[in-house]
Order: structure tokens, then C-alpha cells, then sequence
């Protein structure tokens, strides 16, 4: 796993996982800080596309102790993220798209992220974790949205603030602190996941969850391949070797024999933005040497960002344009949660969590099941179009 504990520079990193979410930023956290809240406002505006879910808390006590800031919050409200209230919260999570998360002690405000003594795990390119946490929070979310009196409103931010300023400026002994029982937002048991951590850091054996089968994408939402190459043509255009494949972190667990389906960042036949699915490879692993040299990177200066390969052992490719290969959300709508491993578990999957599953991703691991639906859509594409072997 990708998973690292920092201390000492969550800001920064929270910033490089913000470059990395095109879909969805879930924030769980009792206080939120004026300038971690224009931080992020600022990004969302450049970013309206981008949905932001906060959970937090509505204290009076807090605005005025300085510890929250309900100018923060009407920030964050204006740069249209939906901020949800709930009472006794004490959790810190921060989860980007399916791919990563932070989980600690840092509050969203400058303390907790620059200031304080804080230590957070980052769990970086890790979708089968993030998958584990979102439905952590969207339960949560789930709760309080059912329960009706959790969504916070300018009107609630603008009561607030005819109290906030007049009480904090009559606060004159600081060492006394300040206590209301001005509370909003809404009350649930106390919810249980006894299963979220352990789930999380525990090595399954379950060998339906361990698959050797793999989606490895090329390719990137702000690069994408023109449609009207085949696979050979598209590595050539690209400089890329044609039995290599790159990587932008270490891809430690892909295993000697396991199978990449290679899956173009691309167009469809009707030119809609899609991942198509051109053929596959089997791999003799990733290997600790396989990292590019310094040769490598000043001919090719892409491979700053892709460092890291595995090389093809066998495998084949369709000979037809990329738009002739199967769509992903093909594959989503035939086996729906069956496709990722991760998800096979959830009562409920829904085809918003599906297709962000792969945002930003170099590879994610699919079952058994999607191994043998495109095996089968392939080898009908092959019949029709032949086959480039690599």
C-alpha cells in the first residue's frame, strides 16, 4: 500500500492530492478555518465541476471561541460545496475521488494542518481503502441528509453572525471561555464500523479479492489519444515502447503473470470522452530495477512523471482504430459492482461511484468476472478486426 504518516507538511500534501481529484472531495471535520476554507473555496471556483461534501459542526461556541469560522463556512457555502452539520463529531477525514485519503487528528484549519502537532496517514493510490471509506461517509451523509435538520443554509450562517461578532468582542478575559448551548445540526446514535480500520490495513485472503487482473490505463484526461489510432500507431506517435507500459508510482503489485487490459484514455466512435479497452497483456512483474534511468529521462521528458514500468510477456491487440474497442462504461453497465473486487461487498453501488473509480488512475484491480467479459468482447473483436500480437 501507499500509505504514508505525516506530521510536518499536510498542507502541501493536501494541495497535491487536490491536483490530482476531477470528480469529488469528501471532508469530514468539527472545525473548519478561515483561510484552509478560502484556500479550498478558491480551488472549487476554478473547479465547478468538482463536487465538495463537508461534514462539520455548528456550535456558537466554536465561532466565537475562534476555534471555527462562520465567515469560513460562508465561503465555502458561496463556492458551492454542501456543507452538512452534525452534533458531537469528532472524526478527521479527507477522501479524494476513489483513489486516496487522509485520516488523523488534523482538524481543516490552519492549527491542524500548519501550526498544531498533529500526525495523519495518507493512503495515496489506494482505491480498494478509498472505496472502504467513502462508504464510511456516505452512511454518515446518508443519516443526516434522512434526518433533515443537517444542512447548513446562509440563513443559519447569517444568524450566526449577528451574534458571533458582538460576543466575541465582549469576551475581554480570554482565560475565560466562552460556553452557549446554541447547537445545530443533527443528532445520530453513535454509528458503528468496527470493520473500517481493520478492514483496511488487514491482508485478505480471500483469493476472489486478489485477482491478477487488471484495467492499466494510458493515457490522461488532459492528454487524451486520438481515437483514429490503433495501438502500435498510438505507441509510436507517443515514443513508447510497444511492450512497455509506465507507471507514475511504484506498481508493487502487479505479480509476474498477471493480465493488463490496456485501456486507452480516448474517444468513442461518436467522439464522446471514454477509456476503450484495445487488448491485453500478460507482465513478468513489476521489478525494483524497473525504474528509468537518467538517459531516459533527459530524451524522453515525460518520464519524469511515468518513472516507473513492466514489461509485456505476451499478449495481443486489436488492429482498428482505438474507437473500435470496448467503451469501459460498457463493461460498467453489464457488471455493474462486479467488476472491482473492492466493491463486491456493498449492498448498493451507484454508477456515480462507478465511473470515478478510475479517475486518476495508472491501474486498478477487477475480478474474475470482468476478466472473463472481455476476454469474450475481445476475442469477438479480434474475429472481426484481427489482431496486432505484442
Amino acid at each position: 500500500m501507499a500509505v504514508s504518516l505525516v506530521s510536518n507538511d499536510l498542507l502541501d500534501r493536501f494541495k497535491g492530492l487536490l491536483d490530482e481529484t476531477e470528480n469529488e472531495l469528501n471532508i469530514i471535520s468539527p472545525f473548519i478555518g478561515t483561510q484552509t476554507a478560502n484556500l479550498l473555496a478558491d480551488w472549487l471556483t476554478l473547479n465547478p465541476t468538482i463536487s465538495c461534501n463537508i461534514i462539520t459542526r455548528f456550535y456558537r461556541e466554536d465561532f466565537v471561541e475562534r476555534v471555527s469560522s462562520i465567515y469560513g463556512l460562508e465561503r465555502l457555502l458561496h463556492a458551492k460545496a454542501k456543507i452538512y452539520a452534525l452534533i458531537d463529531l469528532h472524526s478527521k477525514l479527507y477522501s479524494f475521488d476513489a483513489h486516496s485519503v487522509i485520516i488523523g487528528s488534523a482538524n481543516f484549519t490552519q492549527g491542524g494542518f500548519m501550526s498544531n502537532h498533529e500526525v495523519c496517514f495518507i493512503m495515496d493510490d489506494e482505491p480498494e481503502i478509498s472505496e472502504k471509506v467513502n462508504e464510511y461517509f456516505y452512511d454518515l451523509l446518508d443519516q443526516i441528509q434522512l434526518d433533515g435538520n443537517g444542512v447548513v443554509t446562509q440563513e443559519w450562517i447569517d444568524e450566526e453572525k449577528k451574534y458571533v461578532p458582538h460576543l466575541a468582542a465582549n469576551q475581554r478575559n480570554r482565560n475565560v471561555t466562552y460556553s452557549n448551548i446554541s447547537k445545530r445540526g443533527t443528532v445520530l446514535k453513535k454509528m458503528v464500523h468496527p470493520e473500517l480500520f481493520e478492514s483496511i490495513f488487514e491482508k485478505t485472503n480471500n483469493s476472489d479479492e486478489e485477482t491478477g487482473y487488471w484495467l492499466k490505463f494510458e493515457g490522461t484526461g488532459e492528454d487524451r489519444i486520438p481515437n483514429d489510432y490503433n495501438y502500435k500507431q498510438m505507441k509510436g506517435e507517443r515514443r513508447r515502447n510497444l511492450n512497455v507500459t509506465y507507471f507514475p508510482r511504484k506498481p508493487g503489485s502487479i505479480q509476474s503473470e498477471d493480465t493488463l487490459f490496456l485501456t486507452i484514455v480516448s474517444y468513442d466512435e461518436q467522439n464522446k470522452p471514454t477509456p476503450m479497452i484495445v487488448g491485453y497483456a500478460k507482465t513478468n512483474g513489476f521489478k525494483i530495477k524497473n525504474v528509468v534511468d537518467n538517459s531516459d529521462l533527459k530524451d524522453y521528458p515525460w518520464k519524469y512523471r511515468f518513472p516507473y514500468y513492466v514489461e509485456f510477456t505476451s499478449g495481443k491487440v486489436i488492429s482498428a482504430p482505438i474507437k473500435y474497442g470496448i467503451r469501459l462504461i460498457d463493461v460498467y453497465n453489464n457488471l455493474g459492482k462486479a467488476i472491482f473486487p473492492s466493491l463486491r461487498k456493498r449492498r448498493v453501488v451507484s454508477q456515480r461511484t462507478l465511473q470515478s473509480m478510475h479517475f486518476r488512475r495508472s491501474h486498478i484491480r477487477i475480478s474474475q468476472e470482468a476478466y472473463d467479459y472481455l476476454m469474450n468482447e475481445l476475442n469477438e473483436r479480434f474475429c472481426i478486426y484481427g489482431e496486432i500480437i505484442l
